[in-house]
């Protein structure tokens, strides 16, 4: 419809000429198709995953979790806002440690402050949000290759700290991570939950949290790129010159999806340190942050929905691998393999980067939308209008 309302695109005052503005176009009511039964099939496996898989499938499926959690945050980062990070395995390992931090108790090598572990938690978030707000100058002052190089230094310098504060971390030995109580529910494996006469211990627990955690993250993303906030980031992406003169405040809005990434990568990272219960330097390093760009990358960049695919692809195929090691030649580990299942693992999905990058732009979220019949036109929001609309009055 043409824009006669107060909204980011149009400025304060208004559209001066007649145009096209996807803000006020009125929203059509769809009826449910396959897209959304398949979501409610696979909302409903991931449910019932826990009362039939063991523990080491339940422990593919978490780390997903956990590793989507993040990307989900730097696809709004990357994919929305055009502000490419290479720094986000840094929030993912703020938010690991500040949890053990927090909630773990004092010993004679690390010091812990025994707070509460849902206090804790909600600490470790809110202090990454902290410091994605200090480091979001660097994206105000630079764009491009020159902000993920210069994001790229966060990287050694969080990995220095993690290594030499040993008295907070645990040095290169790392530390051990407080279970998780919420109240009345407790996530360790101290009591034993019963559903439906079967027993749910930590895994099967934390399964649980993890599937609601990524539920909420993912609807939280899905509603803020399609209102306003995201309207704006898509415009700033696309120029942010343009994006100013619409009376849009580019460094706000950049210094938000810093933020907005930092929130994310700590809640996976938090996810992460439940599951493994223990927190590593190495396991949020330069390799880390550069796994989860593949992620965005591979699931399609600029795609919320298609993080989560990449995060499973990347994120699982090396467990699958080093489980399938023996039954694989090059890497049976006998004196004829020539690969290990991780080289392998980066191997592959290194490959998929590249196809993606170079004939599949839209990724793994594009591929499954064509396979249910799913696929709908893009509304373009900047860098052009929709034809029939292009023309003024």
């Amino acid at each position: 419809m043409w824009c006669s309302s107060r909204c980011c695109c149009c400025g304060p005052t208004g559209c001066s000429v007649r145009r096209w503005c996807p803000v006020s176009e009125p929203r059509r009511r769809r009826l449910p198709g396959r897209g959304q039964a398949l979501t409610v099939g696979l909302l409903v496996v991931a449910v019932a995953t826990p009362f039939y898989v063991g523990p080491f499938w339940l422990q593919v499926g978490l780390t997903a979790m956990a590793y989507a959690v993040a990307a989900i945050g730097l696809a709004i980062q990357v994919g929305v806002a055009g502000q490419l990070s290479l720094a986000h395995a840094v929030f993912m390992g703020s938010g690991a440690y500040l949890y053990s931090f927090l909630g773990g108790a004092s010993t004679g090598q690390v010091t812990g402050l025994g707070w509460p572990p849902w206090l804790a938690a909600l600490g470790a978030i809110v202090l990454t949000a902290l410091l994605g707000a200090l480091c979001s100058p660097i994206s105000a002052r630079l764009r491009g290759l020159y902000l993920g190089v210069a994001s790229l230094g966060l990287v050694f310098i969080a990995s220095h700290v993690m290594q030499r504060f040993g008295a907070l971390t645990g040095g290169p030995g790392g530390r051990e991570v407080p279970p998780l109580r919420l109240g009345p529910l407790d996530f360790s494996d101290d009591t034993t939950w019963v559903i439906a006469n079967v027993p749910f211990h930590q895994a099967e627990k934390l399964w649980m949290l993890g599937l609601a955690v990524l539920a909420g993250a993912y609807l939280v993303a899905r509603r803020m790129v399609a209102g306003r906030g995201g309207l704006a980031l898509h415009m700033m992406r696309d120029s942010e010159i343009g994006a100013a003169a619409m009376g849009i405040t580019v460094w706000r809005y950049k210094a938000s999806a810093f933020v907005i990434a930092a929130v994310y990568g700590a809640t996976g990272g938090v996810l992460l340190a439940l599951l493994t219960g223990w927190v590593v330097p190495e396991s949020f390093g330069f390799d880390a942050s550069v796994n989860l760009l593949i992620m965005v990358v591979i699931g399609g960049l600029g795609s919320i929905r298609g993080a989560i695919p990449g995060a499973v692809f990347v994120s699982a195929l090396p467990l699958l691998i080093a489980r399938q090691a023996q039954s694989i030649p090059l890497i049976s580990g006998t004196g004829d393999s020539i690969l290990g299942p991780g080289t392998l693992s980066t191997f592959l999905y290194a490959g998929l980067f590249i196809v993606t990058i170079m004939f599949a732009s839209g990724g793994l979220d594009r591929l499954v939308a064509l396979a249910v019949g799913t696929r709908r036109p893009q509304r373009r929001i900047a860098g052009g209008l929709p034809g029939k609309y292009a023309q003024e009055g």
